[in-house]
């Protein structure tokens, strides 16, 4: 029974993450770079974040982090509004996407002809950041999630660039695999962290192919 209850216990302390991108964007739909620029979500975009409210199906998280940026925001609001949630909703810089400078919004094509970040990731974009820039930026929300939501049940929505990076933090066995996935506008993940904030499980449960671009 003393083991029974010992089981019982750690599996209260285990941190779950669920981890979502926000709905289509203008940008998202003109095939433009939004980067740090605000951009809100299209008709469609409204509908991809009630469908991943849909594909969570529960409502008993204890906090939810987002990006302060508008896409971000209203994708955060609208899956709250469908789930009833009442959990504090917390605003941060630091899930923001890539700052693509001089490139911010220039076609998807024409930046990524001039630097794949994800490729040449000792590089940035002028007046704006690269890959180790995000990754760096990414950590620290992850450290700040860690100190501050243990054994808690945890929503994140943010973007393709700082979901790719918070992948292959959480699991850099994967690293490669989740560098290259495409994070699309309906993408929904899971994250199971021990009482010891190691990973037990990562795991997608939608991402669903569509003509977004994927930044």
């Amino acid at each position: 029974m003393k083991a029974l209850d010992e089981i019982v216990d750690l599996m209260k302390k285990t941190t779950e993450i669920y981890l979502v991108r926000h709905g289509q964007s203008i940008h998202n739909l003109e095939e433009r770079i939004a980067g740090q620029h605000d951009s809100r979500l299209t008709e469609l975009g409204f509908q991809d974040a009630q469908g991943v409210a849909v594909a969570i199906g529960r409502s008993d998280f204890d906090v939810v982090y987002c990006s302060d940026l508008l896409r971000a925001q209203q994708t955060a609001e609208t899956i709250c509004n469908h789930l009833k949630l009442n959990c504090p909703i917390n605003f941060s810089p630091l899930l923001r996407e890539l700052d693509y400078g001089d490139f911010t919004e220039k076609p998807v094509s024409e930046t990524f002809e001039f630097l794949n970040y994800k490729v040449a990731q000792g590089q940035r974009y002028p007046g704006g950041e690269g890959f180790i820039h995000l990754e760096e930026r990414t950590q620290r929300f992850l450290f700040q999630l860690k100190r501050e939501s243990p054994g808690s049940r945890v929503l994140v929505v943010s973007h393709a660039g700082s979901l790719r990076l918070l992948a292959m933090l959480f699991d850099p066995k994967r690293r490669q695999e989740h560098l290259d996935r495409a994070y699309g506008n309906r993408f929904l993940g899971k994250v199971v962290l021990d009482a010891n904030q190691e990973l037990v499980s990562m795991e997608v449960i939608q991402n669903p192919r569509r003509n977004d671009s994927t930044v």
